[in-house]
This record gives C-alpha cells, sequence and structure tokens, in this order.
C-alpha cells in the first residue's frame, strides 16, 4: 500500500519532458548561464523536472549544483539524465518544496524556471521571493530576474463552447491556447510588471485597465501573456515555447470598432481559483451596453 503523498501522477515528468524540445527556450538559459557561472559559482535550481538547466550550470563550470524537485517521479529520471551525462559529481538532487529547501550555504545563482502566462498558474512569483529571501546570497544573481504580464480582450468560439458539451454546461475557467485559436479585438495592453527581486507580504494583482476596441467581434474573455527578462539582453517570450492564455469572462459581449471596454483585474499569483474579471462596455455613443461582475 503507498504512503499517502508518495503516490504521484506522471503528468509532471511528461510535462518537463516535453520542454526538452522547446529549444529557443534552453539555447537562452544557456546563454545566460555561460555569462554568470564562474568556477566558484553555486547554483540552485528550484523545480528543476528533468534536470536540464541544473546540468546546464554544471557544463557551465559551476563548481557545485543543487536541483531541487517535489515529484518523486521527476527526482528519479533527474537523477538518471545527471548520471547519463556523468554530472552525478557536480549535481546533487534535492526531494523537496522549493518553500521547505534552505541551502547549508547560500547560493551564488538560483534559476527558477515556473513561468506561466499570466503568472496565475505556476508559482512563480512566490518561489522567487523565497529564493530572493532564503536561497541566495545578498548580491547573488536570479535567472529570470523579471516579467511583465500582458492583457488584451479577445473573440475565442472554440475555447468559449469547449464548456457546453453533450448536453451539459459547465464552469467556464481559464485556459491555454495557441495563439491562432483567438483574434485581438484591442491592443495588448500592459497588465502587472512583476520584480521577482521585490519583496511584499502579500503578492496581488489588481488593476482596472482600458481598451478601445480595433476590431468588430465578440469578446469571449482577456488573453495574457508574458515577456521576462534573464539577463542582458537575454529574454523570454511566448514564442520560446509557452501557449496564451484565456481568461474568460461571464458573458460573451458583442462590440464594435470604437466601443470602450473598462476590465477590472484582480488575483494572487499561482492562485488561480483567486481570479476575478470585471468588465463594462460602453460604446461610441457613451451608454453603457454591458456590465458584469
Amino acid at each position: 500500500m503507498m504512503d499517502e503523498g508518495e503516490y504521484s501522477t506522471p503528468f509532471s515528468i511528461l510535462h518537463a519532458a516535453s520542454l526538452l524540445s522547446q529549444s529557443s527556450r534552453l539555447s537562452k538559459f544557456e546563454q545566460a548561464l555561460k555569462r554568470v557561472v564562474t568556477e566558484e559559482s553555486y547554483v540552485v535550481d528550484l523545480g528543476t523536472g528533468t534536470g536540464v538547466l541544473a546540468m546546464m550550470a554544471a557544463r557551465a563550470g559551476a563548481r557545485k549544483v543543487t536541483a531541487v524537485e517535489i515529484d518523486r517521479i521527476s527526482v528519479e529520471y533527474a537523477k538518471n539524465a545527471i548520471k547519463q551525462n556523468g554530472l552525478d559529481d557536480v549535481i546533487e538532487v534535492v526531494r523537496s518544496h522549493y518553500a521547505n529547501f534552505r541551502p547549508r550555504k547560500k547560493a551564488d545563482i538560483v534559476t527558477c524556471e515556473m513561468l506561466s502566462s499570466a503568472m496565475l498558474v505556476e508559482p512563480q512569483v512566490p518561489a522567487s521571493q523565497w529564493a530572493v529571501e532564503n536561497i541566495l546570497k545578498e548580491q547573488g544573481i536570479l535567472l529570470p530576474r523579471s516579467a511583465t504580464v500582458f492583457i488584451a480582450p479577445v473573440e475565442c468560439h472554440s475555447i468559449w463552447e469547449r464548456f457546453s458539451t453533450v448536453g451539459f454546461d459547465f464552469p467556464r475557467v481559464p485556459q491555454t491556447m495557441d495563439r491562432d485559436a483567438s483574434r485581438d479585438l484591442a491592443d495588448l495592453t500592459v497588465l502587472e510588471k512583476f520584480d521577482f527581486f521585490c519583496h511584499q507580504d502579500e503578492w496581488v494583482v489588481d488593476k482596472g485597465l482600458e481598451f478601445t476596441i480595433v476590431n468588430d467581434g465578440t469578446v469571449h474573455g482577456f488573453v495574457a501573456l508574458f515577456e521576462a527578462h534573464l539577463i542582458d539582453d537575454i529574454k523570454l517570450t511566448m514564442a520560446d515555447g509557452w501557449r496564451d492564455l484565456l481568461m474568460p469572462i461571464a458573458e460573451p459581449v458583442k462590440v464594435t470598432q470604437g466601443d470602450l471596454l473598462s476590465v477590472d483585474v484582480l488575483y494572487s499569483p499561482a492562485m488561480i481559483n483567486t481570479l476575478k474579471i470585471r468588465s463594462q462596455l460602453v460604446d461610441s455613443q457613451g451608454n453603457v451596453r454591458s456590465r458584469q461582475q
């Protein structure tokens, strides 16, 4: 009989292994690591998955690397990959939640790639803050350092219709999607800028934005995407392997060019169930045509 907490599905490692095909993402991390790692560097990789970033740090010349991962199956996979590549004398793999990990000696560099399209799904923000406060040296390097989230109202019939099927209706929740699955109805606007070095007792995104509609259509929700800064001129973008995130609204809203769509977005990063979106549509004549809570 399995002990409680010991069993884990293979999803985590299947997902992590699929990321090995994201060559541009990995290339950018490798470029950044080559610039900052020295033969004296101690590197910690949070959420190591397959161990690929930890191995890149070791290949760049790090003195020691600790790869931290909570998923049991991923831990074993990373250990096997590290041994297979002859790096087990440099890299240790520790099974731990990031918030339970405190190294005996603080790190010169921390890599933490738990990015998601609005910093809503994965714990990039809290994990980075934990790393800065408990793992990284005062003048240490965090990769990535920051991220900017953008949103825009979009038409997306395929995702909207997903939740009405075989005669049943289901609550609509945020969904990842390919960029060509939706059509922008207004220009992208900055929702939030995250400085992962910035300490906050509680991270909350609470923003009000206005969009001028540029294309006629039906608003089904707001698409979220990001750009993350690794170091110097190296940036991660959605083209490096991430999927957009659709944050649906309560009911579809028909819009025409020139309408003004206001939206209030509220959520805590890494806590998808905290997402709240309120919107109001004002037509070009100044009349309120739709208001949703």
